[in-house]
């Protein structure tokens, strides 16, 4: 009790929290605190901000190090802006829905039907739906070239143009789909007559009272942004902002605190104190699953990645972007979430806070089942063994080998994958060798293997 005590009165000026929530608020900083200022040190990243929250309340916020390192301006959780990177497209996500409540879109509709500055072609495959392109089975090829000089922004549909490229059936697997949310943000537009900035602003931003949060669109908004550094073997060097076209997929900034406020809106069923952002019914379709690859492996959501941890559902998001790494976290049935980010392009800080928090939070009730690996088993799953294509992979350009994963069968019962020993656990299904994740298939209409998930955006499709 006495350190937690210290850690309540050390951080205090960071809380924005009712009497009541204290001891939870020392619980997560004497948690995160110790993870996150290990990891800076390590890593070299200048800075990093968190926030978590509970209960209808920002339990928990605080900044650490330095947003500019050459300025020694510090971190500020309610005044230092971030990038948000992929994130945005939950924030997409959300705004879209709200076109779905107000009876303007359908989930289940060609969505042609609603675009009007451009249509997605037929190419022979059945109609794309919303539904589609929140849930990230939408078959839409992620094409390179969305990243730009910050000069002459191109407007949404101008982009696009062109740019609908369809490699597969809708509905049939999930594969993480840019141009999915990048199709549901011009639908934004073209349904409320707004431009994407503008109407998020109006229908989100102001009424979750989150006031630094902006799109960055051209050279001259990262004012005011945290300065980007790329950390490498200990060492952060300055680097320009990067600039995408890809603005509803990419392109959102916030101070940590406000993104805390948007954490809240999920929580409270779509509420933001008064007023309503979204009904209950489609804020709990965001934190509920809506496609997979495997029965049993977390998919998505309509807009957000889900994941399970310690027997409880977890509806998130990662964002990565040059310079820049965060993650939001919302674990509804505990009434709770958090955000972080901090210096450096896909650090791995930000799911060792996750691993930490929610294991003292919330500890597992279960211990982690093994099965036995059978050496029987060896000639059937020779059957998985193969090369299997990242769904973050293009499939209309030359193939990129990094983007392509050797699934062994190395005749023990088990499957080898990412350096992973995977036994058999089911149908189709595999545990990691620690207990801590899945492995599923996925077959085709013919019943031979068409892909392979560890869940939600980690999907592959079988090319060999």
């Amino acid at each position: 009790m006495p350190n937690r005590l210290i850690y309540a009165l050390a951080f205090s000026a960071c809380l924005a929290v009712a009497p009541a929530h204290a001891d939870l608020a020392a619980t997560v900083a004497a948690t995160v605190d110790p993870v996150i200022e290990a990891g800076l040190e390590a890593s070299g990243a200048p800075g990093a901000a968190f926030v978590f929250v509970q209960g209808g309340h920002i339990v928990y916020q605080r900044g650490y190090g330095f947003a500019d390192r050459e300025s020694g301006a510090k971190v500020d959780p309610t005044r230092t802006v971030w990038p948000i990177a992929s994130i945005s497209k939950a924030v997409t996500a959300m705004a879209a829905l709200q076109l779905v409540d107000g009876g303007r879109v359908d989930l289940d509709t060609d969505v042609n039907r609603y675009l009007k500055r451009l249509q997605v072609p037929a190419q022979g495959i059945p109609p794309l739906t919303l539904r589609h392109l929140l849930s990230h089975t939408g078959g839409l090829d992620d094409l390179p070239g969305r990243q730009f000089d910050g000069r002459d922004p191109e407007d949404l549909a101008s982009f696009l143009r062109g740019r609908i490229v369809r490699f597969r059936a809708p509905g049939v697997l999930t594969a993480y789909s840019t141009y999915g949310i990048m199709l549901a943000g011009l639908l934004v537009e073209d349904v409320s007559g707004q431009s994407y900035d503008a109407y998020l602003r109006q229908r989100v931003f102001d009424p979750a009272g989150m006031t630094s949060a902006r799109v960055m669109l051209r050279s001259g908004d990262e004012r005011g942004v945290a300065t980007p550094y790329r950390v490498e073997d200990g060492r952060a060097e300055r680097i320009p902002f990067e600039w995408y076209r890809s603005t509803p997929a990419s392109s959102l900034v916030a101070t940590a605190e406000d993104i805390g406020r948007l954490l809240l809106v999920h929580l409270e069923g779509g509420r933001a104190g008064a007023r309503r952002l979204l009904s209950a019914r489609l804020t709990n379709a965001m934190h509920a699953q809506q496609a997979t690859v495997h029965p049993q492996l977390p998919g998505w959501s309509l807009g957000l990645q889900m994941d399970r941890v310690n027997e409880r559902t977890v509806a998130e998001h990662g964002g990565d972007i040059g310079g820049f790494s965060a993650l939001f976290v919302l674990v509804p049935e505990e009434d709770a979430g958090f955000f972080i980010v901090n210096h450096g392009e896909g650090s791995n800080l930000r799911f060792e806070v996750k691993a930490a928090l929610l294991d003292a939070l919330y500890p597992p009730k279960l211990a982690a089942a093994v099965p036995t690996a059978r050496p029987d088993d060896a000639a059937r799953l020779a059957e998985y063994a193969g090369d299997y294509l990242s769904s973050f992979a293009c499939r209309s350009c030359e193939r990129d080998p990094d983007d392509v994963f050797k699934l062994e069968a190395p005749g023990d019962g088990t499957l080898s994958l990412w350096g992973q020993r995977w036994i058999p656990a089911g149908s189709d299904l595999f545990i990691r060798g620690d207990g801590k994740r899945s492995l599923g298939f996925a077959r085709g209409a013919d019943g031979r293997v068409s892909a392979v998930s560890a869940g939600s955006w980690r999907v592959a499709d079988r090319i060999q």
